[in-house]
């Protein structure tokens, strides 16, 4: 129990200090974990009368895969293993043994989706376990249960996930997990039926293989366009212009070729009579309002910045985040859409 405490409170410290990436990755997966397991006491059943059995606490692990959607659904296979040894058996001086439990579950969970780094999530599963009782001594005249059989499996599922970059997150949750019961042969012949079921808490560490797609950087410019004038030299005025930077997925740090744009955006500005520059941030509709509003917000600053960086007065630039309004790309909520997640520089004349 000392070492699963300290467990948890290892996984709340990497929580505590990472940064935060909204909501599950959609797309496939996979994940292990592993807990403590907790099996309550059974009472072994056979003619010559009745036995109960106590378990101690012990350890359990799981491999998983599968599959995450959109809306919020996730479908996935899992192997899943326990084993809990014997610590006392009514009526017997033989205190040995132990339950092992291997379970091959398909299972349907939904994650709810919050915008922010913790998403809470159920689930269900049902498959087949592969429950082996080994020397468990709980029949009269030195016998013990010493048998395999397979049943029908079933578990029910609550936890939250921490998404801690775009493809890991940390995962917590509870478990309970049960099979029809048993009928197990004894080592002095005859059977013996019980329960099987336990208590399991689970953490795990979860991959998802979805890369996001690269945007494509657009460079938006209005070339200057020459006005006739009555005098034998034609003059040319400046106009407004515009550029484009695009952003990964969740981020605000600026890609080489958005520092390239941004490096053409100032040298126009200091060779041309614009009096101000305005950066507007924007995102896809991933994730809350609230959250994309700063998110939009730090991608205009980190356009501001780089232009200060490159010679640009601060007092001549305004960075604003509108978060998922003007959309380039007209989407609906919480789709991720590479074309919206940008910031736009307006180069202002008088």
């Amino acid at each position: 129990m000392k070492k699963t405490s300290l467990s948890l409170l290892a996984v709340a410290a990497v929580l505590a200090a990472t940064p935060a990436f909204a909501d599950t990755t959609p797309g496939w997966y996979t994940g292990v974990g592993a807990g403590l397991n907790i099996t309550p006491d059974l009472t072994s059943r056979t003619a010559a009368g009745d036995s109960k059995v106590e378990f101690k606490p012990n350890f359990d692990f799981d491999v998983n895969g599968g599959y995450a959607f959109n809306f919020g659904g996730r479908l996935e296979g899992e192997y899943f293993h326990n084993q809990a040894n014997v610590n006392k058996v009514e009526g017997s001086s033989t205190n040995t043994g132990h339950l092992t439990n291997n379970d091959l579950f398909l299972n349907g969970l939904y994650d709810f989706k919050t915008g922010e780094m913790v998403t809470p999530y159920v689930g269900a599963g049902i498959g087949l376990d592969f429950a082996h009782a080994r020397d468990i001594g709980t029949v009269a005249n030195g016998g013990a249960l010493d048998d395999t059989r397979t049943k029908f499996a079933y578990q029910g599922i609550a936890g939250v996930a921490a998404q801690l970059d775009h493809n890991w997150a940390v995962t917590a949750d509870y478990r309970y997990i049960a099979s029809l019961k048993p009928k197990y042969n004894t080592t002095v012949g005859g059977s013996a039926s019980t329960d099987n079921a336990s208590h399991n808490v689970m953490v795990g560490l979860r991959y998802s293989y979805d890369t996001p797609v690269a945007p494509v950087p657009m460079e938006k410019t209005v070339a200057p366009m020459p006005v006739a004038k009555p005098v034998a030299k034609p003059m040319v005025n400046t106009v407004a212009q515009s550029y484009m930077v695009f952003f990964d997925f969740d981020k605000s740090e600026l890609t080489p070729e958005a520092k390239r744009i941004i490096a053409s955006a100032a040298q126009a500005f200091r060779n041309g009579k614009y009096v101000d520059i305005v950066v507007t941030g924007h995102t896809d509709t991933m994730g809350t309002s609230k959250y994309n509003v700063s998110l939009s917000q730090r991608r205009a600053n980190a356009v501001e910045a780089e232009l200060a960086r490159l010679g640009v007065d601060t007092k001549q630039v305004v960075a604003k985040g509108v978060g998922k309004d003007g959309q380039l790309v007209p989407t609906n909520d919480q789709i991720r859409e590479a074309q919206n997640r940008r910031a736009e520089i307006t180069l202002n004349v008088k």
